[in-house]
């Protein structure tokens, strides 16, 4: 067992879209801001942080944003249409490993078809933070990854959501409030 297989499927999922996004960017290290970016994606979490992707993505300076992607639809190519045209989707969840290296327990790697990140510590404290403020037995979802977003405000993706004028006191205290049943 994974780390992932303790996370449900759209908490999962964002975690698969911010490595395709690393990836995409040819980065080897997985961010906090990437995390944030892909989780702003899911309209739950949009609907939290009260702005678009689009905004938090450009609010995210330090973030892998996929400039392949940016570059292929100036060739007029969409590369989520060629994702899905693959026989085997890379972006399927059940092809991706989120794990920590037993000789250096500080290091979680997350490893999917063709890539293996490096999660940096902010990226690493904040799924750490969901895993541990789960319920007993509950998955990791959506909410529980910004839990571990917001745990610390001091990293790249608080800095982020402050300069979009996100008030974190009041997000964090309405995202904490709003645990899983244990």
């Amino acid at each position: 067992m994974t780390m992932l297989d303790r996370f449900d499927d759209g908490a999962r999922r964002a975690i698969v879209r911010a490595g395709l996004l690393a990836r995409e960017s040819g980065r080897d290290r997985l961010d906090d801001e990437t995390l944030l970016v892909a989780l702003s994606t899911s309209a739950h979490v949009a609907a939290r942080l009260g702005v678009p992707a689009g905004a938090v993505r450009a609010a995210c300076p330090g973030a892998a944003t996929g400039r392949d992607r940016e570059l292929l639809a100036t060739l007029g190519i969409d590369l989520d249409e060629v994702r899905d045209r693959l026989p085997a989707r890379i972006d399927d969840p059940a092809r991706w490993r989120l794990h920590r290296a037993l000789a250096l327990p500080l290091r979680v790697r997350l490893s999917g078809p063709g890539v293996s990140l490096v999660l940096t510590e902010a990226a690493r404290k904040a799924v750490e933070v969901a895993l541990n403020l789960r319920g007993y037995g509950t998955p990791v979802t959506e909410d529980g990854l910004l839990r571990g977003v917001l745990a610390d405000h001091r990293t790249p993706s608080g800095r982020a959501l402050t300069r979009l004028r996100i008030d974190l006191p009041r997000l964090s205290t309405t995202v904490f409030a709003r645990r899983p049943a244990s």
